[in-house]
């Protein structure tokens, strides 16, 4: 299969290596073997050098990672959210933690160092939307996530005791 070259590779590479964590492969041999390709494949593959046709080992290797048969030829085309925007070069699970789920709210604080333009990203998220969810139980995170701000904003409000 012919692909145009501004396909994202190293979107399809970073999936790749994602849902081979995700699913405990700790090694590319580990997704290799359940394939039944290289670990040379598996590694150029995850690299995202971009290439001008998919490989005819991806078939094998979406079957691996319980994807559904073109998952592949679909990451490479699909926007950028702007979630992987932001979580791109972050750890696999705030990437995998930022990517799953529906955002309730979010707190930004400034912490307060001189200069140093610091500042504390808290992201409130639920695994499934909260139309799913029980009224009276929404209403009791919804005010625990209030509390819990308050404490971190008048924790950051702090002055700093090592400076006394």
């Amino acid at each position: 299969m012919m692909c145009p070259m501004n396909r994202d590779w190293a979107r399809l590479g970073r999936a790749i290596k994602a849902r081979r964590e995700q699913l405990g492969l700790t090694t590319q041999q580990a997704l290799a073997d359940a394939a039944g390709v290289t670990r040379q494949t598996v590694q150029s593959l995850e690299s995202g050098k971009p290439r001008s046709r998919m490989p005819a080992t991806v078939a094998a290797v979406e079957k691996a990672l319980q994807w559904d048969p073109g998952e592949a030829s679909r990451i490479l085309t699909e926007p950028s959210s702007p979630v992987e925007k932001y979580a791109e070069g972050m750890p696999s699970r705030v990437r995998r933690e930022l990517s799953d789920g529906e955002v309730v709210d979010t707190e930004v604080l400034d912490l307060g160092i001189p200069g140093s333009g610091s500042r504390l990203v808290v992201v409130f998220k639920r695994d499934s939307p909260a139309g799913d969810m029980d009224p009276a139980e929404l209403q009791r995170q919804v005010e625990e996530w209030t509390r819990i701000q308050r404490a971190m904003r008048h924790l950051a409000a702090q002055p700093d005791d090592d400076s006394r």
